[in-house]
């Protein structure tokens, strides 16, 4: 059952505890906020965006309807249902008003528990749609960017530099035709990647991509990926270290895993500068219900990622584009993939990082003896 959470506003002890103990009676799966005062309301909402809001009118200093204005002009909290929960809710006015500042729904004082649940029900299922729908226009703002910019300005580069060879191609000596090919082949296999990775996500939200687990040595897959980005690594001149368990099998979606490291490891090697080296890591944790896990890691002596972005990295509804060390383009659609296809799996995945001092991405799946 998905767990929902609902922060509770008022002034007053008793109605605090009184709503908590009517919503913890639910069947629902709640953890439940409180807040006495509409200032630390809109601190605590936007630090923990709750699913719900149940909100007292009448309170001192900043009463229910100035709380809600509050909570509407940030854009993270601003699409959190709340229920105005008041005695003043007499008159037509009153609702008018309170629907007018950005109130869903309302119930009056003294609470009845059935009404409560009921209209605890009917909102959480609003915020399910508000959050789908979120996400649904931002999947489609993603996919248009990525078309319109991502996708074309390297083409437009292949074809510049094509177009000189086919003019100047018997006029221009060797030395400058071999760099016009290798400029068009770089961004060709840059354009290929990009568009794989694109086709692969496409593939993700329609729902086209087929789950087909088997017993992995991930040992194994990271040095055949090792293999293939070898060559990119040593045009940097960076250093591939593996540090890896020979023992450590993981029942998974081979493509699905591989996408996952090849990703980790080609930003890295985008974000670590010339001399730089990346670690590879495997090995087996547990976690509190003794469940074994394999915990893979990709570690660099990279730029670093400032905490403001950390937290956007894997979010779909963030519009995360950074360059490399060497101007390496990147849409942030790959660390996406990697999040869904770590998830599919029943994994997590996060990163640990510090500016100037490189960053160490890290994600867990199932393991199997």
């Amino acid at each position: 059952m998905e767990n929902y959470s609902i922060l509770v506003v008022d002034d007053s002890q008793d109605n605090l505890k009184t709503i908590s103990s009517f919503l913890k009676e639910t069947e629902l799966s709640l953890t439940i906020l409180k807040a006495p005062n509409g200032k630390i309301a809109c601190t605590l909402a936007e630090k923990k965006l709750p699913d719900l809001i149940i909100l007292d009118w009448e309170m001192p200093e900043m009463d229910g309807i100035e709380t809600l204005k509050c909570l509407k002009r940030f854009e993270t909290t601003a699409d959190i249902p709340v229920i105005m929960c008041t005695g003043k809710m007499t008159t037509s006015e009153h609702l008018k008003t309170a629907l007018e500042a950005g109130a869903v729904d309302y119930i009056r004082k003294p609470i009845d528990k059935t009404e409560l649940s009921a209209r605890v029900y009917s909102m959480l299922k609003l915020s399910e749609s508000y959050k789908e729908i979120k996400l649904l226009n931002a999947t489609k703002d993603k996919f248009f960017s990525i078309i319109a910019h991502d996708l074309k300005s390297p083409f437009t580069a292949l074809l510049g530099f094509s177009n000189l060879l086919l003019e100047s191609h018997a006029t221009i000596d060797d030395e400058e035709r071999e760099t016009y090919i290798k400029f068009i082949n770089d961004g060709s296999i840059k354009t290929f990647k990009l568009l794989e990775n694109l086709l692969t996500w496409a593939q993700s939200q329609s729902g086209r991509i087929e789950f087909t687990p088997e017993k992995i040595n991930i040992e194994t897959l990271i040095n055949e990926i090792i293999l293939l980005l070898t060559e990119t690594a040593e045009n940097k001149e960076i250093k591939l270290i593996a540090n890896t368990d020979n023992s450590l099998f993981v029942n998974a979606d081979k493509n699905m895993i591989d996408t996952v490291i090849r990703n980790l490891i080609s930003n890295a090697i985008k974000f670590t500068p010339k001399g730089g080296d990346i670690t590879i890591k495997s090995h087996t944790i547990t976690d509190n219900n003794n469940q074994k896990f394999a915990e893979i890691s990709v570690k660099d002596s990279g730029v670093g990622i400032p905490p403001e972005i950390q937290s956007k990295l894997f979010k779909i509804t963030e519009n995360i584009s950074t360059k490399g060390t060497e101007e390496e383009a990147g849409t942030g659609l790959g660390l996406i993939l990697c999040k869904e296809f770590v998830e599919k799996h029943g994994g997590k995945i996060w990163v640990e990082s510090e500016v100037k001092k490189g960053s160490k991405f890290i994600f867990t799946i199932p393991q199997i003896s």
